[in-house]
């Protein structure tokens, strides 16, 4: 251990070693004791607001989106008024009233609301369109346009007019998804108002269901509270798509000649050359809840860099889509039960598509998708011309394709299966794969989703017959108890070309709890939003049954408080076997063979509402034969509408028989928002462990949903000879205009 706690450690090791299998022995009894109290001590009551079901009429007079509700304009809309909090008490009346209303026209879905709310307490900090504002207040919606509570649309505004879009697939929320729709707010005297239109040729469905589901909902952030319309279970969270309300006979809608064509202009500049593109998307909808689309010479230029990697694991990490062909209905191509859990094993996975093995850019020259559901069939479908990485110097190219397809069977049950063919050097290797899933109510309120998997692979390079991979997940996923068990396989020679595997030829399991409590009376309601455990472990074995890794933890303490204030500690205790010597850095080695060691963790974060926010975590205690104290610190700074800047550090220090080693990791965010239309962002990036230092900054206009104009550069560099003998490995200067037709 660490040279301050040399005597702590001495007389406790050898006692933590000896409760190992007790601490494991208590995290299971723990978890059985909650999953049998849980849903008979917490089922609540929610009949006075659960499955609502109502009429929005059909308008024929549009109102005019501008942020101001008058009368005349809204007089015919649904007026829905009966919100019910739900954080940080459920079940309570709004401390100030909420009006809403909803209607509909043959183009556009529209919502509006008035928010009354002090001006004192209103949150509201940005400007600049594509912000993070889920720190902000906000109102906003989400709409289930077939009915089967499986994923749906959020739209969401804050009281600036920032909004925030993207895809619910069952519980998870897609932020990148983006689309055209417009919304406008006004502040009040007594508030804030807004106004929203959504387009139908945004949006699929199917036309001949005219029972669509709807969920609206509002946050403040002073004091920080969330109420929404519709709660059909108060142990889930209201936004996942099974929480939505019904609403009636939508009808006589229509999405004009569905042709949308997105056209695009770049000029570049690489190092010393430059280079002039143009590019088009061309969508179709070949039914309303159907659609096709074409790309050409696909451009990604101006997309915002990745976050430094900073892995100081034996594994490759994983990074999120940010291109937004990809990002375009791409729930309906996720297979089985990966992110947010795990995304070792992922048979699909999109970065590999644009990208080499050693992630090097390769050129897309078309592609074609097909996306959206026929009946109760969600399918998707993309097939994409690229060159080959074993050609990139031009000269050759290659075709990428993926299909997936799911059967809603009911409410209930889902079936599905995926393809995949092709890889990025031309192999034709191909995956396929077949999934079930299942997500239902037990107990009145409590939660349960099950979900399984298998598929296996057929690559040129395998040299095994182990090509399998599967696995299942059994879910709790509710408020008070929570429970999550997993298990998957994963064979030797398992290698999907278009997916992603950090370590193969391994089983996997774990399982996770938690039991949290939500105070409503006594001292405690008076000073904390909830206070929680938390217990799991996580097991890696060889295919043998050998045990590789095991990480068991314990969360003792973890709070939030009314100003939203929180603290944590967690105990953390480690086996990791090594197959070999492990060479971690110049000073530091680890022999091969078992090695236990273990840790604390304590993690304290501020309010988001204020103007000046933090978190800072610190972990202390062993890596492998090393001593570990680590720290890192985030900064936020947000004293307007126009300024946000996050700072962030983090070191880590090892030492081991006097060898010492270093990493340090920093970035600086500035987003500086001139007006609603006009933008500059810009992230500086540093760390020791590459020694990379990387710069992106973009200007950006946006005056309409519909067009925009962005300059954008990106530099890099390899600074471990110091920053005046750097070395410059990447250099792109951008000039993109984009343009949305719509027919």
């Amino acid at each position: 251990m660490n040279p301050v706690f040399n005597q702590l450690s001495s007389r406790t090791m050898g006692n933590i070693k000896q409760t190992k299998f007790k601490l494991s022995a208590f995290i299971k009894h723990f978890a059985i004791l909650g999953l049998v109290s849980s849903p008979f001590i917490y089922a609540s009551d929610i009949s006075n607001y659960q499955n609502r079901s109502v009429s929005p009429p059909k308008i024929t007079s549009a109102p005019e989106i501008d942020g101001i509700i008058t009368s005349s304009e809204w007089k015919d809309a649904l007026v829905i008024d009966d919100f019910v909090e739900f954080r940080p008490e459920v079940g309570q009346a709004p401390d100030h009233p909420i009006k809403a209303f909803v209607a509909y026209d043959d183009e556009y879905f529209y919502v509006a609301a008035h928010i009354t709310q002090p001006h004192n307490t209103i949150t509201d900090r940005l400007l600049t369109q594509g912000s993070n504002a889920w720190n902000e207040d906000y109102f906003g919606l989400v709409l289930d346009t077939n009915y089967d509570k499986s994923d749906a649309y959020l739209f969401h505004v804050t009281p600036s007019g920032v909004k925030i879009d993207g895809l619910v697939d069952g519980s998870n929320y897609i932020e990148e998804w983006k689309t055209i729709w417009y919304a406008k707010t006004k502040k009040t005297d007594k508030g804030w108002d807004i106004e929203i239109a959504i387009p139908m040729q945004s949006i699929s469905f199917d036309e001949t269901k005219p029972s669509w589901g709807l969920q609206l909902r509002y946050k403040s952030s002073k004091p920080y509270q969330q109420y929404y319309w519709n709660l059909n279970n108060t142990q889930d969270s209201p936004w996942n798509a099974n929480q939505v309300g019904e609403i009636k006979n939508i009808r006589g809608i229509k999405q004009g000649k569905g042709i949308e064509v997105r056209t695009g202009l770049s000029v570049n500049k690489v190092s010393d050359d430059s280079n002039f593109e143009p590019s088009m998307d061309i969508g179709y909808k070949f039914t309303p809840n159907l659609t096709g689309l074409l790309t050409l010479n696909t451009d990604f230029s101006g997309t915002e860099i990745d976050a430094q990697d900073v892995n100081m694991t034996r594994f490759s990490s994983y990074f999120n889509e940010q291109r937004d062909f990809f990002l375009q209905d791409a729930q309906l191509f996720q297979f089985g039960q990966f992110a947010p859990f795990s995304t070792n094993g992922m048979p699909f996975y999109s970065r590999r598509i644009g990208l080499s093995p050693k992630s090097e850019v390769l050129d897309i020259n078309w592609g074609t998708k097909l996306t959206g559901q026929i009946s109760e069939t969600q399918l998707g479908v993309l097939s994409v011309n690229q060159d080959s990485a074993q050609n990139n110097e031009g000269g050759g190219t290659t075709q990428l394709s993926v299909a997936r397809a799911k059967q809603l069977i009911n409410k209930n049950h889902s079936f599905g299966g995926i393809y995949t063919q092709g890889s990025s050097t031309g192999n034709d290797d191909s995956t396929l794969g077949v999934d079930y899933s299942y997500n239902d109510i037990i107990f009145d309120d409590q939660s349960i989703r099950f979900n399984t998997w298998y598929n296996d692979v057929d690559n040129e390079m395998a040299t095994g017959d182990d090509t399998a991979s599967y696995g299942l997940q059994l879910e709790l996923p509710n408020d008070t108890f929570y429970w999550r068990t997993r298990y998957q396989h994963i064979g030797e020679d398992y290698n999907p070309s278009l997916g992603f595997v950090s370590r193969k030829g391994i089983e996997y399991s774990e399982h996770v709890t938690h039991y949290r409590v939500r105070p409503s009376e006594g001292v405690l309601s008076e000073h904390l939003n909830f206070f929680m455990f938390v217990a799991g472990r996580f097991a890696t074995h060889d295919l043998e049954g050998e045990l590789l890794s095991e990480r068991i933890t314990f969360q003792p303490l973890s709070f939030q408080t009314k100003n939203s204030d929180s603290f944590r500690i967690a105990y953390n205790r480690k086996t990791e076997k090594l197959v070999q010597d492990w060479a971690f850095s110049d000073s530091i080695s680890y022999k091969a063979g078992e090695h236990q060691f273990d840790s604390w963790q304590f993690v304290a974060s501020t309010g988001t509402q204020r103007p000046f926010y933090t978190t800072f975590t610190v972990n202390y205690g062993e890596h492998f034969s090393a001593d570990l104290v680590d720290y890192y610190a985030n900064l936020y700074y947000q004293p307007n509408r126009h300024v946000y800047l996050n700072v962030g550090r983090g070191s880590y220090y090892y030492e081991q028989n006097n060898n010492k080693y270093a990493v340090h990791r920093s970035h600086i965010r500035l987003n500086v928002a001139i007006n609603a239309d006009w933008s500059w962002n810009t992230l500086l990036q540093h760390n020791t462990r590459s020694e990379r230092f990387s710069l992106f900054s973009r200007l950006r206009y946006q005056s309409a949903p519909d067009e925009l104009y962005q300059i954008s550069i990106a530099k890099g560099y390899d600074v471990s000879e110091g920053w005046s003998d750097r070395v410059e490995t990447n250099d792109e200067t951008s000039l993109k205009i984009n343009y949305i037709h719509r027919w």
